[in-house]
């Protein structure tokens, strides 16, 4: 009996009617905004947009890539330009599965857990990425400064 009641007591109770769970708080005009954002980037990378991804990265960016390798927004573009020219890999599709932001007067670290499908050398895949992308608010509108971005082991 001593048992049970300490299980009780440990893991909570609940009458009839009430949950355990807490509701999330409604998200932020910011947040929404941000999470927008972080729609639009993966959409714009998905379709090798570089127009959409110039309007979006700061003129200063740099990316971190999983090796390490830091590059700038120039070079990042370059890049998306030459991917898409090549029949080799294709990314066809990507999903936002946890987008969670951290918001400091006009700043915001967002880490971003998604999904990119597609196929390299006629493989398909879908691998999981982890990112943290730090977003800046300038003249009324987000702008990406840095982004680093990993795989997430599939176990």
């Amino acid at each position: 009996m001593f048992v049970v009641a300490i299980l009780v007591i440990a893991l909570g109770t609940s009458g009839p009617g009430q949950t355990s769970e807490k509701k999330a708080p409604p998200l932020s005009k910011a947040e929404q905004e941000l999470i927008g954002m972080e729609r639009e980037l993966s959409e714009a990378l998905v379709r090798s947009d570089t127009a959409a991804l110039d309007r979006i990265w700061n003129d200063d960016f740099i990316f971190t890539a999983p090796n390490g390798r830091i590059t700038t927004k120039a070079q990042r573009i370059e890049g998306v330009k030459s991917s898409a020219k090549s029949a080799a890999a294709l990314v066809g599709s990507s999903s936002n599965d946890e987008v969670v932001v951290h918001l400091y007067e006009g700043t915001a670290v967002v880490t971003v857990l998604s999904t990119w499908r597609g196929k390299v050398n006629n493989e398909v895949f879908s691998e999981p990425y982890q990112a943290t992308h730090v977003w800046v608010k300038q003249q009324g509108r987000w702008r990406l400064v840095a982004a680093h971005v990993t795989p997430v082991a599939q176990k």
